[in-house]
């Protein structure tokens, strides 16, 4: 599955050459171009192979226990950390950016395609943060959001096996640090929506099969 990402990169990086923030993002995390990070942004339009995984029984079922029967897709992408400088990601809640209506109504699943450690660049996790709505920040250095001033006391590291994932709730708080080792740190995220809240509307104008409806009312509907 990492070579299928490798292909999927590759491709895009040849057939879009100019593209840096929508699809495809090469990040600097210390302001002087010694971070790296790669986005894929819809991958699920990108390979098949992604796009079963997005709308396997499996995943679904698990989803639908947390959210409920009707469920479309936010955003499905996969992530990059290069070998040695791969880039870290301060704490946040996916729902700061995608504004989705309804407090419980998203949930993320990040899929592991290489193992993930500490020292590559592992979700960490503030367990019971995802109860309130946190202020964030605008990093200067690269224009991402960050949540200030986080006590780090509690966090919890998820380490996984290729192969594995984890689910969180849409505000649950995370973040992921450098890849400070010489092994590749990919992952298949995808982040399900409950139908009945509302996408914004920078969202909503996007093509639909972006956002598609994959389970309960309205799925497989243009």
């Amino acid at each position: 599955m990492g070579g299928i990402y490798m292909d999927c990169l590759k491709n895009y990086r040849s057939n879009h050459p100019s593209q840096r923030v929508s699809n495809l993002r090469d990040r600097d995390g210390s302001g002087q171009g010694t971070g790296e990070f790669w986005k894929l942004r819809c991958a699920h339009l990108m390979d098949p192979c992604f796009d079963a995984i997005m709308r396997g029984n499996r995943l679904l079922d698990a989803v639908e226990s947390l959210i409920g029967p009707n469920i479309r897709v936010v955003v499905c992408q996969g992530l990059y950390k290069p070998p040695y400088k791969g880039h870290q990601f301060n704490w946040h809640q996916d729902n700061h950016y995608f504004q989705i209506d309804k407090p419980d109504g998203v949930v993320s699943c990040w899929l592991a395609l290489d193992d993930v450690t500490i020292d590559n660049g592992c979700m960490w996790v503030l367990p019971g943060g995802h109860r309130h709505v946190a202020k964030h920040d605008v990093d200067s250095s690269d224009g991402s959001s960050y949540i200030p001033g986080v006590d780090e006391t509690e966090a919890v590291a998820i380490e996984l096996k290729r192969g594995e994932c984890m689910f969180h709730h849409g505000l649950m708080p995370h973040r992921t640090l450098a890849n400070k080792t010489s092994s590749h740190r990919r992952a298949l995220v995808i982040h399900y929506m409950d139908t009945s809240a509302r996408l914004p509307q920078s969202r909503v104008q996007e093509p639909a099969q972006n956002t598609p409806v994959i389970r309960g009312a309205g799925a497989g509907e243009p």
